[in-house]
């Protein structure tokens, strides 16, 4: 669905030349173009939708940062931009101040203009669900915090965070993803995005609130909100402990699920998310090197006194049955710290194009997205399906009524292709018995001859060449209805009657089979 968008503009050039940039953008509408602070108020009442609102600083009679606060305070979740005629630091300042969720200029670049309101649209419809969740996080409630850290470097810990709380998303819980691996994080590179703020922000900004955190975040279009490591790997050491504690607090407060990409790199800001996470999930490889600097990293852990080894996991990823190291070595090899059930399955193709794009809906492999949804059910990160009481999940009575129902429809189908196969398989038979019955009368005749005179004796010389042929026949094949022996010239003629299992292939269809008859005397 495209992002609704109302422009409050009294400027006619400038709401003409934003109009014609919108019609090129396929994802975003714009719904209508008010010239009076008056009328976008009306506007925004009457359409309950509306996802963004962009405002020109010359908009009136309301001077446009007052209409921003007041759009703000009676709609939270709506997103505002103050449109600029020359972008400056003190306006800057007094938009964020009003309450604008960005400035832009008033004659932006179509990338621009197509990041910084996707951007808006994005954090007003994340906003919306979350005001309308039936089930909110409640005052002194924390969600589920999840920290993952590599045993060493390229064993997949961003990928499978990432995934992980893409998964907790489509699930319908709100999930946080935190890029703690501050001097090499690239959770963006992975999402394809840019953003200004991170981490680092934060710990500059000294005491922190639910507010200045919220302004950090990054919604992303997949579901999770995003908090970035710095840009710069310098900017690390400005993250203190104390400064993690209290981001971690407050994302808890505000999420169901939140999930932190650690890094492969100890410091106090790391040690803290180990220390606070409900689960320690090591991620390794099934290699030596890797499993080994798992049990290095939960010995380390433990000789902090932040996590004993055995309240820590190890996930495995690129499995395969054809590594050297199987789970059951894997077990040994990693010490007090238990080995995760679920396993990642060794699909680096699948996922080589999401990483080279930025689009983990890029990954396709059905095992690698099984696999995740495993580790996101044993971390108790997913809801169960819901039920309506009258079924679980889908062993419910309805869904066996519908596959009684499906079963009913094809078993008159089933039986036919069963009773053609039965009847190939009679009609081999019948060809069979046919070609060694003939070949046996056959040889009777040139031993004994053949008389067909209506004596008595040419009858009992007729009966045994039928008795020679009929040895080599079995079953209901052989009785006198529907098995006959004649000799026309030099060959010994058998004829068998098929058996017939499916009404309408007629009640006389049979086989006959010549052997030629070879004389004594020749």
């Amino acid at each position: 669905m495209s992002i609704q968008v109302l422009l409050g503009v009294e400027d006619r050039d400038v709401a003409l030349a934003l109009a014609g940039q919108f019609r090129e953008l396929p994802d975003l509408e714009v719904v209508a173009v008010e010239t009076l602070s008056g009328h976008v108020q009306g506007t925004v009442a009457s359409v309950p939708a509306l996802d963004v609102v962009m405002i020109h600083e010359g908009l009136g009679p309301l001077p446009a940062l007052d209409l921003i606060r007041d759009l703000v305070s009676r709609y939270p979740q709506l997103a505002v931009i103050l449109i600029v005629d020359e972008a400056s630091t003190e306006t800057f300042s007094a938009a964020m101040a009003a309450g604008a969720r960005g400035v832009i200029q008033r004659d932006p670049t179509l990338s621009e203009l197509q990041n910084r309101v996707t951007q808006a649209g994005e954090w007003s419809r994340t906003m919306r669900r979350h005001f309308s969740s039936p089930q909110p996080m409640v005052s002194g409630q924390q969600g589920t915090l999840v920290t993952l850290c590599g045993a060493k470097g390229g064993v997949g810990t961003t990928t499978v965070a990432i995934h992980l709380a893409i998964a907790v998303a489509s699930s319908g819980r709100s999930v946080c993803l935190i890029d703690m691996d501050l001097q090499n994080g690239d959770i963006p590179g992975y999402l394809d995005i840019q953003h200004r703020h991170t981490i680092s922000d934060l710990a500059a900004a000294g005491d922190l609130d639910a507010g200045v955190v919220s302004e950090a975040l990054y919604v992303h279009k997949s579901g999770p909100h995003l908090l970035l490591a710095p840009g710069n790997g310098e900017d690390a050491e400005e993250v203190s402990a104390r400064t993690i504690r209290q981001i971690l607090t407050l994302v808890r407060s505000r999420y169901e699920v939140v999930i932190v990409d650690g890094g492969t790199h100890v410091s106090d800001a790391n040690a803290m998310a180990v220390e606070l996470a409900d689960e320690l999930v090591v991620v390794a490889t099934p290699d030596v090197p890797a499993l080994r600097s798992a049990r290095r990293l939960t010995d380390l852990f433990a000789r902090l006194t932040i996590r004993k080894p055995e309240d820590a996991t190890v996930l495995l990823t690129r499995t395969d049955r054809k590594n050297e190291i199987q789970p059951d070595l894997a077990k040994k090899m990693i010490g007090a710290a238990r080995l995760r059930e679920a396993a990642i399955p060794a699909v680096f193709r699948a996922l080589e194009e999401a990483a080279n794009t930025g689009s983990p809906a890029a990954v396709k492999n059905n095992d690698f997205r099984k696999a995740v949804g495993r580790l996101a059910g044993e971390l108790d990160l997913v809801r169960a399906p819901a039920s309506d009481g009258r079924g679980k999940g889908r062993g419910g009575p309805k869904d066996r009524g519908g596959v009684s129902l499906d079963f009913a429809a094809i078993f008159p189908m089933i039986l036919l292709v069963g009773l053609l196969c039965w009847q190939v398989v009679l009609v081999g038979l019948t060809s069979m018995y046919s070609s060694h019955a003939s070949n046996a009368a056959a040889r009777a005749v040139a031993v004994i001859g053949y008389d067909k005179s209506p004596t008595r004796q040419g009858a009992a010389n007729r009966e045994e060449v039928r008795r020679r042929a009929v040895e080599r026949v079995y079953g209901g094949w052989k009785d006198k209805e529907h098995l006959s022996v004649d000799v026309e010239g030099d060959y010994a003629v058998v004829t068998i009657d098929v058996p017939i299992l499916i009404p309408g292939l007629g009640s006389s269809w049979g086989i006959t089979t010549k052997s030629k008859i070879v004389h004594e005397d020749e």
